[in-house]
């Protein structure tokens, strides 16, 4: 099982707060990053990786440090510029 609280698809990387109550996170994040990457290239009709390397997890409890994960990732979009306030970015679970 899966349980994604939050997300938020950048340009050039992404970030994704799970949790994964069985473990297996390697396996889910291979299956999350194939599915996706195979559907954008079909749809840009396309070929290749569109990230490289293995991703970068971190082991956050309930508490302060987990929201404070959740408002890093949902502001993400305001730090690098491309949209404010954070509700205009399509691409983020901030709205959810």
């Amino acid at each position: 099982m899966l349980v994604v609280h939050a997300f938020c698809l950048m340009p050039n990387h992404f970030h994704l707060r799970l949790a994964t109550p069985r473990g297996e996170l390697s396996r889910w994040m291979r299956h999350v990053k194939w599915d996706y990457v195979r559907n954008f290239n079909f749809r840009h009709r396309r070929v290749g990786h569109l990230w490289q390397g293995r991703f970068k997890a971190i082991l956050v409890e309930d508490g302060p440090s987990f929201l404070e994960c959740a408002r890093y990732t949902h502001l993400n979009p305001n730090r690098a510029k491309l949209t404010r306030p954070a509700e205009r970015y399509r691409w983020s679970s901030y709205r959810t």
